[in-house]
């Protein structure tokens, strides 16, 4: 995904990418998908039923292998809420409860603030895992197309599509300072690589800053809102 790519042929270079691995879930039309994704989540909202959130995880994981997903982007739907969520578990577990079930040191932990925080983690990876199964399986400029036929507002949809224009191009900026600190000596050990790489991420929040206000401007010289 080059950020040298216009938002157009960038759309246009993934639907082309796509088409070529129809296989699985990646020929179901979009508004199809959409629907069911927002379905299950309202769903695994609504009920609270450990059990659904456990039936609609696997269904997720089950829908991106037989679609042939990359193994490494069906990682990051699975690992990424494991982090976010193990807090929230560990803070239920511990500070919820009558029953002891563990003892660690000097904490306790109960059986009913693990039920809970266990509950409230699997629907978290639920959801995500179908948010996952949505865009592995559906070319960006069909799930515009699809917000689109739901209704969605126009500029909601403009602004996803920037968003995802640039996220790409914001992205490679940071890989090329990164290399170009490795070069001069700005990463060797662990201290100076934090120190460096959060000099450089605050340099791409400046940029991205800038480059928004030099889009607005353009946006409007168009016509646009």
């Amino acid at each position: 995904m080059s950020g040298y790519l216009s938002l157009s042929d960038l759309l246009k270079a993934e639907k082309t990418m796509a088409v070529r691995l129809r296989s699985g879930l990646h020929g179901v039309d979009a508004r199809l998908k959409l629907a069911l994704v927002i379905a299950a989540v309202l769903f695994n909202v609504v009920l609270l039923d450990y059990r659904l959130s456990l039936g609609l995880l696997l269904t997720a994981w089950i829908g991106m292998a037989a679609s042939r997903a990359p193994f490494r982007h069906v990682a990051w739907f699975v690992l990424a809420p494991v982090w976010a969520t193990l807090p929230v578990v560990c803070g239920l577990a511990v500070g919820l409860g009558q029953t002891p079930f563990i003892k660690i040191w000097h904490l306790t932990v109960y059986y009913e603030g693990l039920a809970q925080g266990g509950q409230a983690g699997l629907r978290v990876l639920a959801d995500t895992a179908w948010a996952g199964l949505l865009f592995l399986t559906t070319p960006f400029t069909e799930i515009l197309a699809a917000l689109r036929w739901f209704r969605v507002p126009v500029v909601v949809a403009d602004t996803l599509g920037f968003m995802y224009r640039y996220v790409f191009l914001l992205w490679e900026e940071f890989s090329a300072m990164r290399i170009s600190a490795r070069a001069r000596g700005g990463l060797l050990g662990w201290r100076r690589e934090w120190r460096t790489t959060g000099i450089i991420t605050a340099q791409v929040f400046l940029r991205a800053y800038d480059r928004a206000q030099r889009i607005q401007q353009a946006v409007q010289a168009r016509g646009g809102v």
